[in-house]
């Protein structure tokens, strides 16, 4: 404990991340008393922000956002504020020099928590374990450098965006919601993690409360794309033929849709 006050004092973080619930509760590491200064007398006490992890009696209830355990991905909108901790190694936290190609999670993988995550309001914190140089190894920067390119060109709908009015589509599998205002208009974000296999066509069966205004295009594509009403009460949307070297993405696509009505401002 004594370094975590020297912590704060010095460094004054905004947030402070515990990990240290194992097997005993809260009182015995003393983390009440340290969280008791942390947001009454500490330096930091206006803005600080917590996470779960002070005791095993704490885990999913305590806290400025919860963890509920390593990748916890409810799926669904939770009632608190949440955070997806999850490794890049299957089994480890730590590097694991023998280590097999399969115990890695590939790209797409990732790119599914991260949408899924982001779209049910969460947070994502993605370990990656260093070797005892200190140093990220080729494997894990590949992995890394992916989710950097493909953030490029759709982190649009990922960075400041807030859950939609649904978060994952009813009628079509593997497609996740999210909305961010982008100037003073509200977007809608359909991250689709597989390419419609149907002519083309994707069908968004979510309510899409269209108008004479809305648009579908694509993030990183120029052009938009035609649209028409579904019985499901929402739209299928034809994608052109797009050619190999104007892909923007590979592992997962984001249609962007403006002009509805039921969006929200709040930002």
């Amino acid at each position: 404990m004594p370094e975590l006050y020297e912590i704060v004092n010095k460094y004054k973080p905004e947030i402070v991340w515990s990990d240290g619930s194992h097997a005993a509760k809260d009182d015995y590491w003393n983390a009440t008393h340290f969280l008791a200064w942390l947001y009454n007398d500490s330096p930091v006490k206006d803005y600080v922000v917590t996470n779960d992890r002070w005791g095993v009696n704490d885990n999913c209830i305590h806290g400025g956002f919860v963890n509920c355990g390593d990748r916890f991905n409810p799926k669904v909108l939770h009632k608190r504020k949440w955070e997806n901790v999850m490794t890049l190694d299957r089994y480890s936290a730590g590097y694991r020099r023998n280590a097999k190609l399969a115990d890695y999670f590939s790209v797409h993988e990732l790119l599914t928590e991260v949408a899924q995550t982001v779209s049910c309001g969460g947070n994502i914190l993605i370990n990656v374990g260093i070797t005892k140089e200190g140093t990220i190894t080729p494997v894990f920067q590949n992995i890394l450098l992916k989710l950097g390119g493909w953030l490029e060109v759709n982190g649009e709908a990922i960075y400041g965006s807030r859950p939609w009015l649904y978060q994952s589509d009813n009628v079509t599998k593997d497609v996740w919601y999210t909305s961010n205002m982008v100037e003073q208009d509200v977007f809608v974000y359909a991250i689709m993690l597989s390419w419609p296999r149907h002519n083309n066509t994707i069908t968004l069966g979510s309510t899409i409360m269209t108008t004479t205004t809305t648009v579908v295009s694509m993030l990183g594509y120029n052009g938009n794309f035609s649209w028409r009403p579904n019985s499901y009460g929402g739209i299928n949307v034809t994608i052109p033929a797009i050619p190999i070297n104007l892909m923007p993405s590979v592992d997962a696509w984001v249609l962007k849709i403006s002009g509805l009505k039921n969006v929200s401002k709040r930002n």
